[in-house]
């Protein structure tokens, strides 16, 4: 499968099977992070893998807004990758903090990698920081810029509606959408 076709065919999967990950295969997920591109080479990241039931469901706990409802597919997931930036330890990109940058870029790769390897995964942007970072002994020095999950599939996921390149695409100038 080429790239393009990952990238046309990944979605992200909110109900599992409770089946456990391959360990080779979460070693190459792992790898394919560890392989990404950031500011200055900084490598600004570190990613706890969380394979415990029981860790996994107190993560579900704290996974979701303030007066929301827990997010269950966080406990369901074989595997729940914290991800973890260090502001200390990166560049700015433009008029950011490199970490916020260079994580997701991490992030892609391994849900790239994980869709190739007929693993689906899903980006959980909804947690309370504080208490991931005190369940899981993360130091105060490290942010925690998602949490990331991986399974196998136990649905389909939802059909992509995307703008046309037309409407997103600009040549030499904003507005300019004629390449000539």
């Amino acid at each position: 499968m080429s790239v393009l076709d990952i990238i046309k065919t990944r979605g992200s999967i909110r109900k599992y099977k409770d089946k456990p990950i391959l360990k080779n295969d979460l070693l190459k997920i792992l790898e394919a992070a560890r392989l990404a591109q950031s500011a200055a080479n900084r490598q600004p990241w570190q990613f706890i893998v969380v394979l415990d039931r029981k860790t996994k469901e107190k993560l579900m706990d704290v996974a979701h807004w303030p007066n929301s409802p827990p997010q269950s597919h966080v406990g369901q997931a074989a595997a729940v990758i914290i991800c973890l930036g260090d502001p200390k330890a990166c560049r700015p990109v433009g008029p950011f903090e490199g970490y916020l940058i260079d994580l997701p870029i991490a992030i892609e790769n391994m849900a790239l990698t994980a869709w190739e390897l007929g693993v689906s995964s899903c980006w959980i942007g909804a947690y309370q920081e504080d208490k991931v970072k005190n369940l899981l002994g993360v130091p105060e020095n490290l942010r925690v810029v998602s949490l990331f999950l991986l399974g196998y599939q136990d649905e389909n996921p939802r059909p992509k509606v995307r703008k046309a390149l037309e409407e997103i695409i600009h040549y030499e100038k904003y507005g300019q959408n004629n390449p000539e």
